[in-house]
Order: C-alpha cells, then structure tokens, then sequence
C-alpha cells in the first residue's frame, strides 16, 4: 500500500509541474491534501528501520520533489495561509530531523519551504518557532553540508525575522550568534568556496547572514548578547575581506551590512568596545580608515557608499577611545599611539585621520598623568597647533579644539600648550556662532590656559600673541564681544570665568612689575573697563549657581579696590553697585549711578527664592553645580545683600564663605566710593545686614567670621 502511494504522489507531482505558472499555485492548493498525504506516507517508509534502502531512498526522492512543489507555491502570497495550516511545517522540520544520511536535496527544499512560507506572514512566523523551525535551519546551518543549504538556512532566518522579534530573540537565545559568526568568517565560507561556480553563491550566503545580524540586534537581547560571542571579531575579518581592492560590487553590498552592524553595537556597547580593544581587533579598524579604497573601476555609488563607510568607522574607533576600561590599554600602547600622531601630521589631504587622531586622543587626554605624558614625552603640542592653523575644515578644528582643552588641564602643560600660538590661533574660532560647541571649546581652553595664575597666558589673551599687531583684534576682545552677543548660557558663563581668571591673575601681581615686557598695571587697565565689568556683574546677578556668583564676587571686589588701574574719573564696579537699573549695560550704569538719588526706601529689598539643585567643582559644566533659583531680575546690590542674608530658605543655600566674600566685597566697595555713593550704600543695605548681629538667632548662630565680616562692613560706612 505504502508503494502504491509513493507512486501516487510521483504521478502527481508529474502532473503539477507540467502545468504553467500561472495554474500552478490553484493546483497546487486543490491537491494539496494528497500532496501532504503523500508526504506523510513517506514519512513513515523513511523512519521505519525494517525498509530496504531502496524503498527509503525513492521515499527521500519523492519527499525532496514533492516539497520543492510546496516551495514553489508558497513564493506567492495567496498560498501562504492554507500552506501553513496543512500540516507542512511539521512535516518539513521532521524530515530535517531525521534526514542524518544526509540528502542534501531534502534540507535545501525543505528550508525553502520554511522561508517562503515566512514571508510577510506572522502566522507562520508563530508556527515556525513552534515547532522548531530555529532549531533545524541553525543547525543546518552549523552542519554546513553545502553552500545551497548554508543560503537556504540563511535565508530562512531572515525571512522568518524580519519585522518580527520573536523569532529574532528565539535565534538569539540559541546561541545564533555563535553559529552565525562561523558563517561571516571568511576562512569558513568565502575563502572555502571559492570556485568559479561557488563564490558567487558563498557570497549571498554571507550577505544574508549579515542581515540576519542586522534583524538581531534591533532586539534588546541581541544588542545585550553580541559582544558576548565571537561575532565581533568575525564582523572584523569580514570587513578586511569585503574591502579588499579585487572586491566586486556583491562585497561592498556586504561591507555596507558589516559596517552598519559595528556602529550599531560599538557605539552602544562598552562591552563591544573594551572587546575590540582585548581582542587585538583596534589596529584592523584604523587600517581600514586608512588603508582602504573603492575597488577600481568601480561604479560611482560605491565611491560615495565609501566616504559613508569610512564616517562610521571613525565613530567606532571614537567611540573605543572613550570608553574607560580602554583609556589605559590604548594609551599604554605605543604602536596605537604614535600612529594616531602621525595620522596629526596626514595634511588636510586626510582631514578623515586627523579629526579620528585629534578625537581620540582627546578621550584618551581624561586624566592628568596621560596629559602630561602627552605634551612632554610625546609633544602633542606642535601637531595640534599646526593642524589648528592650517586646516579650514571645522570638524577637524572642533576634534583639535577638543584635545587641546583636556592637555591645558594640568598646571604642568599650561605654559607649553601656551607658547605655540594656541591662544592667537584659537582666537578667530570664538567668532563662529554656527559652531557653539567650538566656541565652548575655545573658551574652555583659554580657561584652562589662564588658571592656575599662569600670567604669560594672561598677557596673550589681553594683548595677542604679538602685542605690536595693531589689526588682529585680541582674543579678549573676542571673547568680550562673544559674551556680549550669545545667547548660550555655557558659552557666556564659561566665557566670563576666564574674565574672572585674569582679573585674580592681574591683581596677584605687584603693579609697579613688568610681564612680557608690559607693566601690569596697563594690563590692570585694559581690564577695568565697562566691557570687562559687565560681564562679571551680570555674572553675579544672574547666575543660578552660587560658586559662579561668588567668583564674579571676588573678581569685582579686586577691581573695586584699585585705584592703580582706573581708567577715568569713575570706579566702573561702584558705578554698578549703586545703579539703580535692573538690566544694566556697560553704557548706561555709569549714568543711573550719578544720578541716583539717595533714599532709604527698602520696599526694593531683595526677594530670596531659593532651592537647592546640584553641586559640581569648579571645572565641571556649569550646568552640573548647586543652582539657586532668583525671582525677577535684580540689581547687582540687591543680589549681595540676598547673599549675604540667606534667611528666606531653610536650607542655606549659600555657604558662609561666600557670604563673607560678599560683605568682604561691600566693604572694599565702601572704602574706595566717593561721598554719594557711600551715602547710597549707607542708607540701602545696613537696614537689612544690621538684624543679622543685633537679633542673632540662637538655633542658628551665625559663624564667626561672617559676623566679623558683616561689623568691617558696617564700619567701614562710618
């Protein structure tokens, strides 16, 4: 009986394919219970040890013919959905199964039935996970019996995955990675099978496993899984074999899934990247942005698909350099290092090298020990300073900008990175509004480059790197009209601390003395003027953070308390001290102080509102410090004395020392003003400091040298 039906189904079979395409799929689906019947018959003649192999290899004959009808027919969509509830799919994966004689011709139709049947059918997606469609095309594909079955295998688990997870998490959590990373290693597929007649098919059999790994990690698993696996480093040697110059038009097509796959994961991933680093895979991604090009005679979207490629390379090895666990093995490496200096000096022929080099050593430059190292052992400086002056191309100067701010840092490299023009040549950046980021990185460096008193950097940034050019405007004059015009608030806080800086540097220094052949008091000069003054009260008046205010603080109180460097008949910080005007500018609070008038009227009395944010040192963003919050827009006065008071939030936000510099402030104030501004100070702020010495809170005493501070400030007004 069981031979009567195998040859039923070789007649129908017969009778199916000699129909034309389009009766095909209909006869396909009226016969359909006989062609699974048939099926089913054959099922049992396979697995039944007492036939004769004869009887079981027609058996196989008839159940390879018979499912490459069924293939066939479900490549259209109409057939899908009756195909899927016929009982095929438990069919196929049991012929798999117990296919260990190894037909070769059975698993390949097999597998193309399941990849048809999965095509834009999430039904069938379902049932091919039910019933064990992963297991038997990774393992098919873990076999590797032949290349049609590799890419039948390959094909069906992108078929069955695409846009839908469920079957992407399943090969995922069955190892697929693995599995798949034997695939993509060149030396398992394409160097193997690499005939006139085979290489054409081991490279689509590549090209979709690449985009098997594509479906996989748009899964959280996937993306959590990967750099668990050897798959990274078989991603590496598939991006050396697709790039070399003999690679023809289906190589880049695969390069381009390899090249999306690294900056998917490296990008996310500190796992990938310390991998790259562990796994001695780094130096092959920098060859490839430096080495590599189009295959010749290629066509001109290829060209253009390289630039692309090459873009995210760079991001990946960026992206390496930042992470933490490789900050020491990359800069303990002296090959990688020194060629990321040599890629400093490619010319702007390879702007690609030098934005990576410059990028990646600035997320090597986290610390002050590789700092350091970095400008005097491998003198970084020169390099940098030359790409600085001589590349027009602004990624490249915002890479280098970048790197330059992290080696100013440390107090060891500021008058080395100072010497070298850094300053003049940096200078021109501040001008382009285009480009905040650039703009906060020039400003971060002439932060850094004038802390620490570091005078000779002070005098470059005032008077230029050469004092005797009377057209290049000087970087201070720069750097006041950007603070004047951005609406950034990094950019004019940052940039007023460097205002701060020089102030505390200048006034650090005897007047009578001399630096680079200029006397300091002309350098107090050029410093206390409006457009200097400005900056830092509004600094104080508007700033949400205390330890910002406070150094505006401290800056005015030198500027107020030396007549060596006045630049008029008037003191420009009393001047707006004692401006009754709330948005004061450099033109007018001369003009609101003189005309005043003296009154002792406190319905202005400030009008604390304060609440605690977070708190930062001083070189952090200054997004990141302690925040107190002011209602409206109040004059520099008022804001001291809300200082200094402190009483309208139980937590205090402002700690003692801050409150002192305050008073500290007033009292200089006090001694170096004139009669009516004296008068205007003597009638506007006692009436609220006074209580905090006279009525002294017994469950909150004040500390003592703020009391001190308060009583030099009420005498001074005598």
């Amino acid at each position: 009986m069981a031979e009567s039906d195998v040859n039923q189904l070789e007649e129908l079979i017969k009778q199916l394919n000699l129909l034309h395409a389009n009766d095909f799929d209909n006869a396909v689906l009226s016969h359909l219970p006989k062609l699974i019947y048939g099926l089913e018959t054959c099922k049992k003649i396979v697995c039944d040890d007492t036939k004769t192999t004869n009887e079981k290899n027609k058996a196989w004959s008839q159940v390879a013919d018979a499912v490459e009808v069924l293939a066939n027919a479900a490549k259209s969509d109409h057939t899908r959905d009756p195909l899927g509830k016929s009982g095929a799919f438990e069919l196929i994966v049991t012929f798999m199964n117990v296919n260990v004689n190894n037909y070769p011709r059975v698993d390949y139709q097999c597998l193309r039935v399941l990849a048809n049947l999965c095509i834009t059918h999430d039904v069938n997606r379902q049932k091919f996970i039910d019933i064990g469609g992963i297991d038997v095309a990774l393992k098919s594909l873990k076999q590797r019996k032949d290349l049609e079955t590799i890419r039948a295998s390959s094909a069906t688990l992108l078929n069955a995955g695409l846009n839908y997870n469920n079957v992407n998490t399943g090969i995922v959590n069955k190892d697929g990675f693995d599995v798949l990373a034997i695939i993509l290693d060149p030396n398992n597929v394409l160097k193997k099978f690499k005939g006139k007649n085979e290489i054409d098919i081991a490279r689509t059999c590549v090209y979709f496993a690449t985009r098997v790994i594509i479906n996989l990690i748009g899964t959280a698993e996937g993306k959590k899984k990967i750099g668990k696996t050897k798959m990274i480093a078989s991603l590496v040697q598939l991006l050396k074999y697709t790039s070399r110059e003999d690679a023809v038009d289906d190589d880049i097509d695969t390069l381009e899934n390899v090249v999306e796959i690294l900056e998917t994961v490296a990008l996310e991933s500190d796992e990938v990247q310390q991998l790259l680093v562990r796994d001695k895979l780094f130096p092959d991604l920098l060859d490839f942005l430096e080495f590599s090009k189009p295959p010749l005679n290629c066509e001109p979207r290829i060209v253009k698909s390289y630039g692309t490629y090459k873009a995210a390379i760079l991001k990946v090895i960026v992206s390496t350099a930042m992470s933490d666990g490789n900050m020491e093995p990359l800069f303990g490496d002296d090959i990688i290092l020194n060629r990321f200096l040599q890629w400093l000096n490619s010319g702007p022929e390879r702007d690609d090298l030098q934005m990576c080099s410059a990028l990646s050593l600035g997320n090597l430059a986290r610390s002050d020990t590789n700092c350091i190292k970095l400008v005097h052992e491998f003198k970084i400086g020169e390099p940098l300073a030359n790409v600085l002056k001589t590349s027009d191309n602004i990624k490249v100067q915002h890479a280098v900008i970048s790197v330059l701010k992290n080696i100013s840092l440390p107090v060891e490299n500021k008058a080395i990175i100072g010497s070298l023009g850094i300053i003049g040549s940096s200078a021109p950046l501040l001008e382009k509004d285009t480009v905040q980021p650039v703009q906060l990185g020039v400003v971060g460096i002439l932060k850094h480059l004038s802390s620490q008193n570091n005078i000779l950097n002070s005098v470059k940034i005032i008077m230029g790197e050469d004092p005797n050019d009377k057209e290049t405007p000087v970087p201070l004059s720069r750097l006041l009209s950007l603070i004047k015009r951005t609406d950034e608030i990094p950019v004019r806080s940052e940039g007023t601390r460097v205002l701060v800086n020089l102030v505390k540097n200048l006034w650090s220094e005897a007047p009578d003395t001399e630096s680079g052949g200029i006397s300091i008091k002309t350098l107090r000069q050029k410093l206390n003027k409006a457009e200097v003054v400005e900056p830092l009260v509004n600094m104080v008046r508007e700033s949400k953070y205390p330890i910002l205010q406070n150094e505006g603080i401290i800056a005015l109180t030198l500027l107020s308390m030396d007549d060596t460097a006045k630049t008029g008949e008037s003191n420009i910080t009393l001047d707006f001290l004692t401006s009754e005007k709330v948005n004061t500018d450099a033109a007018t609070a001369v003009e609101e102080s003189s005309n005043a008038e003296s009154t002792t009227d406190t319905s202005s009395a400030p009008q604390s509102n304060t609440e605690p944010n977070t708190e930062s040192n001083t070189e952090s963003n200054t997004e990141s410090k302690k925040a107190v919050s002011f209602a409206p827009p109040q004059t520099l006065l008022n804001v001291i004395i809300d200082i200094i008071l402190n009483d309208k939030n139980e937590k205090e936000n402002y700690p003692d020392e801050i409150r002192s510099n305050a008073c500290m402030f007033l009292e200089k104030a006090s001694k170096a003003a004139p009669g009516h501004q004296k008068q205007y100070l003597r009638q506007k702020v006692p009436p609220l400091i006074q209580p905090l010495i006279t009525n002294v809170n017994e469950q909150k005493p004040l500390d003592d040298r703020l009391k001190s501070d308060i009583k030099k400030f009420l005498k001074s007004l005598d």
